[in-house]
């Protein structure tokens, strides 16, 4: 038990820390607007029996451990869809059973104390004291689970962009300048067409993927349509086909049903390049299984193949974490990024919903 608490306290530190600063400046706020009102009366009405360091000390415990139950455990795991509506109305509901019993035996306990009656709030006042306290709990929770969430979306971003930063100055580091690669590529390809018309059809198909790549095909929202990213997809199965003699055994399904979706561009085809290079795509008892559906503002990828022996290295590498990032920043809960593992085989599916 003393263990448990110890990593909990150690985990938590900076969230206890924020709570507990959060919380004595709500009962500063409550000090200062009750001197305003009834100076005489605050400083025993806040001290109590007990002395006001005890005052203090107990409705910090009880206000950081309520925001700590709403914010961490009920609102943010609700909204991560980690936790069923159903089951945040319940852990609500006994928070603030406990919290009610908890204040409302207080109440009575001081109500026995005190000898002078007129320092006694009636029953009917106290109920109304204790609900528009839990309403303002209610609200300052969800206002703080707000401000976590987007200081959380604001890191995450800053890291995205920090690493997409991060490549394109490695990029540069080592690419040819893109005009003369074309212009190079072209010149290949007009001299080989005359006597190896695959050979050159190879050439035209890798100059295409590569100008894609650099994100010619890129609306300003740095999107592209499903289209055009289905299109090199397919040129990079062609050009892997070609490398070996067309011996991979790879399985292609489409049903395009709403071809207007725009969506990151290469998220498709860096799945498919990870299976070309970490699968096993010889055994024509398990061939690379590509599967694309579109319907109306829905999109659905699936891949899978069986594994070989740079599979370690997809299931953990970087291409994969930024994929997941990346969807996440763009479409949030929209999209879900689902990974499985079963020893043999390698399989991901992705699953989009547009906004309309």
């Amino acid at each position: 038990m003393v263990r448990v608490l110890t990593t909990f306290f150690r985990v938590n530190s900076r969230k206890l820390l924020l709570l507990t600063v959060f919380s004595l400046f709500i009962y500063g706020s409550f000090f200062m607007l009750s001197y305003l009102v009834t100076p005489e009366r605050t400083l025993k009405n806040f001290a109590g029996e007990n002395g006001l360091a005890f005052g203090i000390a107990s409705f910090v415990v009880e206000s950081v451990i309520t925001h700590y139950v709403l914010i961490f455990l009920v609102i943010l795991p609700t909204m991560h869809g980690q936790r069923s509506r159903h089951g945040a109305i319940l852990i609500t509901v006994l928070a603030f059973f406990v919290k009610f019993v908890i204040d409302y035996g207080t109440y009575l306990l001081d109500s026995d104390i005190r000898t002078n009656g007129s320092n006694r709030l009636s029953e009917h006042s106290i109920g109304w004291v204790l609900f528009i306290s839990y309403l303002f709990t209610m609200v300052s929770s969800l206002s703080v689970a707000m401000l976590v969430e987007w200081v959380n979306k604001s890191k995450e971003r800053i890291i995205l962009q920090k690493q997409r930063t991060e490549a394109e100055l490695s990029a540069l580091k080592h690419q040819i300048n893109p005009h003369f690669l074309f212009n190079s590529l072209s010149f290949i390809y007009g001299k080989v067409i005359k006597t190896d018309r695959e050979t050159a059809d190879s050439v035209l198909m890798l100059a295409n993927i590569m100008r894609y790549a650099l994100g010619s095909s890129e609306s300003l929202d740095g999107k592209v349509n499903i289209m055009d990213e289905l299109e090199h997809l397919k040129n990079v199965i062609e050009i892997n086909q070609r490398r070996h003699d067309h011996q991979l055994n790879i399985r292609y399904e489409e049903q395009i049903d709403d071809q207007s979706i725009s969506i990151l561009p290469l998220v498709l085809i860096t799945l498919v390049e990870n299976a070309f290079k970490h699968g096993d795509l010889h055994d024509p008892e398990h061939p690379l299984l590509i599967r694309v559906n579109t319907s109306v503002n829905e999109l659905t990828f699936e891949i899978g193949n069986k594994k070989g022996k740079g599979i370690k290295e997809l299931s953990n590498g970087v291409g994969l974490q930024n994929i997941r990032q990346q969807l996440k920043l763009t479409y949030g809960e929209r999209c879900s990024f689902v990974i499985t593992d079963t020893g043999l085989t390698f399989s991901v599916t992705l699953h989009i919903k547009f906004q309309v």
